[in-house]
């Protein structure tokens, strides 16, 4: 979806008439527990956050790495953690696969982020710890069946003395190095050729082409990948991101009206008829897109419907799930909350997950976000303050700026440029890699006495 394609990112929005207390230092949180790992399944065991020891071992046995490159604030990621990396039929692979997981925003993961750069959350990777060079590489969820042959293409090619998949190899290359429009024509390249990694070459080469920015190809790889890429989400996913590249065309240019209208029809039949294996993730993604078109062409009772449609949908599934599993959905089911007009909603779910995991930096943020859209700015304020001392990385900077709204709406100008301040202090402070720039340019015209970011 177009939220999962911008990353989830956060719209800042969020202090009370009283100067907001000064941010404190980020504070380095215990990761969070799987839901599969807390409810005691036996899949594979996951090092996290340490690459060096991950490359280590990985030589040692001589096996290849998966890497699970994600995020806590990324839905997605936590529903891949909660239905398919814990299974035990992933534990087969150990001996043969050495199993990590990078949170791309730790400061401390700034060195693998620089060297396998992660353009959507999640992203899984299948290196080989000798060369570094990617075996290949997944945008987006996949359904268990997916992930194994996912694994098992990189165990062949890894095995293989023939120069196969040269282009793909080069297209990866391409991105490492920073130049996206020749990682886009490899990638399209490999994706001309029939075979197992068809759908990988293809969607790796829509998200180059919008990587460069160049919006006109992206839309035309995006609808060419319709016709070819194949798995629960490839074809939900390729439609968000034909869209997110249409709109950016301009609106007397055919080609954005026609890309929009096959984005369209890909979403509706996948609403009647979801993919085989999609996870109930999956579908809401395809929903809240459809929706979000919907809307913007003025067909309100379709969007609501689909709303309506989505929330029984998570709702059903968080019923059956515990605090951990559950919270999959929390950000999905605040979107659609607000957009029924059934804010309150949101907030007692927020409430209540906050009761449930203290320390879950995400929902403390969600909850300030919706009590901000409610104009609830005193309530906010704690919330958004929260959420500050428990991020770290670029997601801390999001929410300095959530709580620099939160501050302006309520009048107090001390406390939003003390945000303000701070986001730009732990801007430079963070690797290259992991800077928000934009967001920290932002920042700074609201200080200089600029129109608010």
């Amino acid at each position: 979806m177009r939220a999962l394609v911008v990353a989830a990112v956060l719209s800042a929005l969020s202090c009370s008439r009283s100067p907001a207390p000064t941010p404190v230092a980020p504070t380095p949180a215990t990761p969070t527990p799987s839901p599969a790992t807390a409810s005691g399944d036996h899949g594979p065991a996951f090092l996290a956050d340490d690459w060096q020891e991950a490359l280590r071992r990985a030589k040692a046995d001589g096996s290849i790495l998966f890497v699970d490159a994600w995020a806590p604030w990324c839905h997605t990621c936590w529903s891949m953690k909660r239905d398919v990396l814990h299974q035990p039929a992933l534990a087969a692979y150990q001996g043969r696969v050495t199993f990590v997981e990078i949170d791309t925003d730790r400061p401390q993961n700034a060195a693998f982020v620089a060297r396998y750069p992660v353009r959507g959350w999640p992203t899984f990777f299948a290196v080989d710890p000798t060369s570094g060079a990617i075996l290949a590489a997944q945008g987006g969820s996949m359904s268990l069946a997916e992930t194994t042959a996912f694994l098992d293409r990189a165990l062949t090619l890894r095995a293989s003395s023939e120069p196969v998949d040269a282009a793909p190899a080069a297209g990866y290359r391409a991105l490492q190095e920073g130049d996206a429009k020749a990682a886009a024509a490899r990638f399209e390249e490999a994706a001309a050729v029939t075979g197992p990694r068809r759908t990988e070459a293809a969607a790796a080469a829509y998200r180059a082409w919008l990587e460069a920015k160049d919006h006109a190809n992206c839309a035309r790889s995006a609808s060419a990948a319709l016709g070819v890429v194949e798995g629960s989400a490839a074809a939900g996913d390729t439609a968000a991101y034909l869209v997110v590249c249409a709109e950016r065309l301009p609106r007397e240019d055919p080609a954005r009206a026609r890309a929009l209208a096959t984005a369209q029809a890909t979403l509706e039949a996948l609403v009647k008829a979801p993919a085989q294996g999609a996870a109930v993730d999956d579908r809401a993604d395809v929903m809240i897109n459809l929706a979000e078109l919907y809307d913007e062409q003025g067909k309100k009772a379709e969007a609501r419907a689909l709303h309506e449609q989505r929330l029984r949908l998570l709702e059903d599934d968080a019923r059956a799930a515990d605090p951990l599993a559950a919270r999959v959905h929390d950000y999905a089911r605040m979107n659609s909350y607000l957009e029924l007009g059934r804010g309150d909603e949101a907030v007692a779910l927020f409430r209540a997950r906050i009761a449930q995991l203290p320390n879950d930096y995400e929902a403390h943020a969600r909850l300030a976000t919706t009590l901000f859209k409610l104009e609830r700015y005193d309530e906010a304020r704690p919330a958004a303050e929260r959420a500050v001392e428990l991020a770290y990385g670029p997601r801390r900077l999001r929410y300095l700026f959530l709580l620099a709204d939160v501050c302006g709406k309520r009048g107090d100008r001390a406390g939003e440029r003390t945000a303000l301040e701070q986001l730009v202090r732990d801007n430079d402070a963070l690797d290259a890699t992991l800077r928000l720039d934009d967001l920290a340019a932002k920042a700074k015209g609201r200080l200089a006495g600029g129109k608010p970011g």
